[in-house]
């Protein structure tokens, strides 16, 4: 008989030449005590297996990539009804939360901007080491892994996935359905999750790999790049903002802020923590309320964390005391809090966001100087607002939308200010 039950989710996805190290009844893969020695042999298995992954056609591997990722925008499919309930919990998001945020980030690296990259990486293949990649993913956000994972697959690079422990389910989860697809990834793929930062562990792996595409806060990143110099691409912490133009109604673009505010709990690099106004900033704080309201709705938020609490009601308290108009929002809802100061803050979290007015935009690069290469994207509205685009990428910014649009980047992002081609491309 045939079983309908969605599938348990895995935590591993290893080359089937690679035994994972023995592990107790009950314990995840997770638990296991990995050595130096297996994860070299890991290393190798990858290595070994390049040869294959470099021989097949464009056409299958794009077909397997392109029916994994629907497999996964889909909610209703096995693999999701199997993986949500768990990463919602381990990704502090809602259900609906997580629904979004997968479609966001699937969206970006469906058929179309896809078939983009993959013809853009095949003047480059020949060029291109063989040799494997690590990708040392961040618990933040969910499906990240899809990101580094496409480029790399297209230049035909074996790919070591280190997952999180805080989220080690979508990337084997993942890989498992890419393989089931195009049986002949199957050596060159692998997801794991170890304890990160030990170099004893970490020895052979960074010495087998020939390029490491990291996401962390800055020591993480810097010890990475000590310990494998040359051959780390670091992305380190970002935050965003919004700017509207003088002449936008507010009723136009609250509704695509209030997504790029609350679209994965404000937690991904593109959420937009402050927003910047040449027009009426109350009148756009109520739109963006009400905007919020209606999210809060929709995308449930997820559980907070007692330090994030507490962290959003002193900047509300702050603003009663410096007798700023109140957010009449549940503090689970989202606050906007309209702030005459023009420094850039960072949001304390739970689509938390400060409405700064100012007059003259053309002040505003000078303002965000000091946040220079610590700014990801930017949602712009206003032909005032666009005309900063040139001064504001010279600080570091990498994107540009319009609100609403922000966190859906496509393949071909230039994260950072580097292509993801050229990224990997480096030897």
């Amino acid at each position: 008989m045939i079983s309908h039950n969605p599938p348990v989710p895995r935590d591993i996805y290893l080359p089937p030449s690679i035994e994972p190290p023995p592990t107790r009844p009950g314990l995840h893969w997770l638990a296991c005590p990995w050595t130096p020695e297996i994860l070299a042999r890991l290393v190798a298995a990858l290595r070994e297996g390049a040869e294959a992954l470099r021989a097949i056609p464009t056409p299958d591997l794009l077909g397997a990539w392109v029916g994994a990722v629907e497999v996964f925008r889909d909610p209703k499919s096995p693999e999701r009804r199997g993986l949500d309930p768990e990463l919602a919990r381990l990704c502090r998001l809602s259900p609906e939360g997580l629904s979004a945020g997968l479609e966001a980030v699937l969206g970006g690296v469906r058929r179309g901007p896809a078939e983009v990259l993959f013809e853009a990486a095949e003047t480059r293949i020949a060029d291109v080491p063989a040799g494997p990649v690590l990708v040392v993913l961040a618990s933040n956000l969910p499906a990240l892994a899809v990101q580094p994972l496409l480029p790399a697959l297209a230049l035909r690079r074996p790919v070591l996935l280190k997952s999180s422990s805080a989220e080690p389910l979508f990337a084997p989860s993942f890989l498992a359905a890419l393989v089931q697809r195009e049986p002949r990834l199957t050596g060159a793929v692998a997801a794991v999750a170890w304890p990160g930062g030990d170099p004893r562990l970490e020895e052979p792996v960074l010495a087998g790999v020939d390029k490491v595409i990291a996401y962390g806060d800055a020591p993480a990143l810097a010890d990475l790049e000590r310990r494998a110099p040359g051959k780390v691409v670091g992305y380190g912490p970002r935050t965003s903002l919004a700017v509207i133009g003088s002449t936008v109604d507010p009723d136009q673009v609250a509704d695509g802020l209030s997504r790029d505010i609350a679209l994965f709990d404000q937690r991904g690099c593109l959420s937009v923590a402050a927003v910047y106004t040449a027009g009426d900033p109350d009148l756009l704080a109520g739109c963006l309320e009400e905007a919020l309201q209606e999210k809060a709705r929709l995308w449930p938020p997820g559980p907070a964390d007692a330090v994030s609490l507490a962290a959003v009601q002193q900047a509300r308290l702050e603003a009663e005391m410096r007798g700023l108009r109140p957010c009449p929002l549940a503090v689970t809802e989202g606050t906007v809090l309209v702030d005459p100061e023009p420094g850039f803050r960072p949001s304390p979290g739970l689509r938390t966001v400060r409405i700064h007015p100012l007059a003259d935009l053309s002040r505003l690069p000078e303002i965000l100087a000091p946040w220079k290469d610590r700014l990801q994207g930017a949602a712009l509205a206003g032909e005032d607002a666009w005309s900063l685009a040139d001064r504001l990428a010279a600080l570091g910014v990498s994107r540009f939308a319009p609100p609403g649009e922000l966190q859906s980047p496509d393949a071909s992002w230039h994260n950072g200010g580097l292509s993801p081609l050229a990224a990997l491309a480096r030897v």
